[in-house]
């Protein structure tokens, strides 16, 4: 209903400054009720985020702690941070918790390593973020044959198989205790195979040519104990083999990666739950034929009782191919479907939460545009083809 400005003046008593004052406070409320009269503004409903669709659906799709976020959670005005807690509940690091960083300074008994020794900040800060916005923790890596300390590098040419063992056991027992209730899942062991065979030319190669005390050789033996170290200090955490080139079914990294980790479980009892795909892959080879080979290596896996997750999940367009940014879509959607359709694939994780902050410009020339999110943090069709993805399932 209208307010009648000049009667309700014209009933106070006011000087005249007063009068103006109480004139422009009432002109105001009559603007507000004639143009609005009995309306409201209807409130705002949040966008629904990838995160919120995969938790209806029991799944978990993550996203990567790059160093520079890791670093200074404002980076970019924030914007990474946005992303990762909007769109994302699961996170892993990039490097932050890679031995080089973990156990950055020499211990003062490298074979008998405690908690005091390792760089537990580290650990701290990437809990605490994921801990405030729900996330599931994957911590990578345990054991790797890069990013080591300087020292390790240096002086591990000329330890003994035994040495090798005393130091790699102590370092996964304090790691492990320290992060029982705050780590879901370790990577313990990252790509130690090539297509044909063990990988060489690494810091503990001598395990597989020299006895430890107790007579036990070979990588396998090694690989295992790795794992039983892990549980013994960590009964609940899941533990994976991760590695890349092994998404596709029937080549020769794929056959040997299922060879391999079907004998750590079946014929060395190790308590190895899982493998991660890192799934790093170009645009062009995304066809039907590979999206078939995918679904059957985590089939295969999964009659094996292995989880088989997706974790490390790009893909790259490069120069001179036919297909863009639309095909990008259709390769995330059917990715998303075919892995998330298998019961015993839980979670994928993506490598980088925008284009900005990718890898892949820097170790792929001419090749980028990976993520489902542009170089201004804006959401490209990937992202939709992820989201159309969670809703189907």
């Amino acid at each position: 209903m209208p307010i009648d400005l000049h009667l309700m003046i014209k009933n106070f008593n006011l000087d005249n400054m007063k009068k103006i004052y109480f004139l422009l406070f009432l002109f105001l409320i009559a603007c507000s009720s004639e143009d609005n009269g009995d309306s409201y503004d209807e409130p705002i409903t949040p966008e629904i985020g990838l995160k919120d669709i995969a938790v209806e659906k029991g799944k978990f799709i993550g996203n990567l702690m790059r160093d520079g976020f890791f670093d200074n959670h404002e980076i970019y005005n924030g914007a990474i941070d946005n992303i990762l807690k909007t769109e994302y509940n699961a996170l892993v690091t990039g490097n932050k918790l890679k031995m080089a960083n973990i156990l950055r300074d020499r211990p003062d008994d490298p074979f008998n390593i405690k908690i005091s020794d390792l760089n537990t900040y580290n650990i701290d800060r990437f809990v605490d973020y994921a801990n405030k916005h729900n996330m599931k923790k994957r911590g990578h890596v345990m054991v790797w044959y890069k990013q080591i300390p300087n020292w390790l590098e240096e002086e591990s040419v000329n330890w003994s198989s035994q040495q090798i063992y005393s130091f790699t056991e102590s370092y996964i027992r304090a790691l492990s205790k320290y992060t029982v209730g705050k780590i879901d899942e370790w990577d313990v062991l990252n790509e130690a195979i090539v297509f044909n065979g063990y990988r060489t030319n690494t810091w503990y190669e001598k395990v597989n040519s020299e006895e430890n005390d107790n007579g036990e050789i070979g990588y396998l033996t090694f690989f295992s104990n790795l794992f039983k170290w892990a549980r013994e200090e960590n009964e609940d955490v899941k533990l994976f083999y991760n590695d890349y080139g092994i998404e596709e079914f029937g080549t020769p990294k794929n056959n040997l990666m299922r060879i391999m980790v079907k004998d750590l479980k079946m014929q060395l009892n190790t308590p190895i739950d899982g493998v991660g795909l890192q799934s790093h892959f170009k645009l062009e080879n995304m066809n039907s034929s590979f999206m078939e080979n995918l679904g059957n290596t985590i089939d295969d896996l999964g009659n094996s009782g292995f989880i088989a997750n997706l974790t490390e999940l790009d893909i790259r367009i490069c120069d001179g191919i036919s297909q863009g940014i639309q095909e990008q879509k259709d390769a995330y959607k059917q990715i998303v479907l075919t892995a998330f359709s298998k019961p015993n694939c839980n979670t994928i994780l993506i490598w980088g939460s925008s284009d900005i902050d990718s890898w892949i410009p820097s170790h792929f020339s001419n090749c980028g545009q990976a993520t489902p999110h542009d170089e201004n943090f804006e959401k490209k069709p990937a992202y939709f083809g992820i989201k159309e993805a969670l809703q189907q399932l």
